[in-house]
């Protein structure tokens, strides 16, 4: 009897060439179109259209009302804390791979695979993941939350393909996904700005207002602290006599302080909710990614009780960002990641 396996599928070529990959392994393959959100009309037709094409099973499943707490509320909730959320990193460890797992149960699947740019390695008795062979669409860094039980069951055939060699197998295969236009970062925005979702979800006169401070000077009132993100130079709208950028934002008072880029860097980051193994060193060497479009860079990590850590870099970094998240390197390998919550 064939081992059966559950494909996270989007209707994309990633996706659709993972269930082709896994089809040709042997599996018995079973595509699934998770329902996030009401206007994914297209994507549960082009799921469902790539898994005919592969002469696979295809089915859809409803997490909606899931979707809006686990995630859409925590994107919103975020920005009114004065933060700037990771939608996708948390979407990861607390929605999709959570749906996946209950669907893969349900169906009698022993193993998940997705379409995701990264690698998977055992170590002793537990599961990492690892950077992607593509570098410029490596995804490692979103999948630094999640948990031992979630590791263990999912497969990234595509971790040591280049994307354009996965565009052109899905073409020289006769997919009609070879030429699909990649999905964007954050689907629920649809492609627009988080700004104008955000309008839509708040009511205006709660959006918390102040003032742009620099060095104890007020410059003038700003719009509301959810348009604003720590390193932002750009639609701040003050004339100075060198480049300014968001500090720090005070989501009590609403006050949001500027500084120039040399004062808009931390040499470390305290994070919570921090995911590691339970055997590992409590203090030790390694590289962090405080952001996804960054190179990792060498760090000290603290691990301290009640899962929290403190991350102290090698040299300043700019920018680090309270909501955002810390991924922790070892030699390629994820190891460890959390939810930034001070920087210093």
């Amino acid at each position: 009897m064939k081992e059966k396996v559950l494909i996270a599928m989007s209707g994309g070529v990633d996706s659709t060439l993972t269930a082709h990959i896994m089809k040709e392994k042997g599996y018995d393959v079973i595509g699934c179109t998770i329902k996030f959100f009401d206007e994914q009309t297209e994507a549960l037709h082009d799921g469902e259209k790539a898994a005919k094409e592969l002469g696979i099973d295809w089915y859809y499943a409803d997490y909606t009302d899931y979707f809006k707490e686990d995630v859409i509320s925590y994107f919103i909730r975020t920005y009114i804390q004065g933060r700037t959320p990771n939608p996708c990193a948390h979407c990861n460890r607390h929605a999709k791979f959570n749906y996946l797992f209950r669907e893969m149960k349900s169906k009698g699947a022993t193993k998940i695979a997705t379409g995701h740019y990264a690698g998977k390695v055992k170590v002793g008795e537990k599961y990492f993941f690892k950077k992607g062979q593509d570098v410029r669409k490596d995804q490692s860094y979103y999948l630094c939350l999640l948990k031992d039980h979630q590791r263990e069951v999912i497969e990234f055939p595509l971790g040591e393909m280049e994307k354009t060699d996965v565009k052109a197998k899905a073409a020289e295969l006769g997919l009609s996904v070879a030429d699909k236009d990649e999905s964007q970062d954050i689907c629920f925005l649809k492609g627009g700005d988080y700004r104008d979702f955000l309008e839509s979800k708040i009511d205006k006169d709660s959006i918390k207002k102040g003032w742009f401070i620099k060095d104890g000077e007020k410059f003038k009132e700003h719009e509301g602290i959810i348009y604003y993100t720590i390193g932002q130079r750009k639609g701040l709208g003050i004339g100075y006599h060198e480049p300014l950028f968001v500090k720090h934002i005070d989501a009590e008072s609403g006050n949001i302080i500027l500084g120039n880029k040399d004062e808009v860097t931390g040499t470390g980051v305290k994070v919570h909710d921090f995911v590691f193994p339970d055997d590992h060193d409590r203090v030790f060497r390694a590289e962090v990614k405080v952001r996804y479009r960054m190179a990792p860079v060498p760090c000290m990590v603290e691990i301290h009780p009640g899962n929290t850590a403190t991350i102290l870099f090698d040299r300043p970094e700019f920018a680090p960002t309270p909501g955002q998240i810390a991924c922790v390197y070892e030699n390629d390998l994820v190891t460890c990641g959390g939810y930034i919550e001070s920087v210093f």
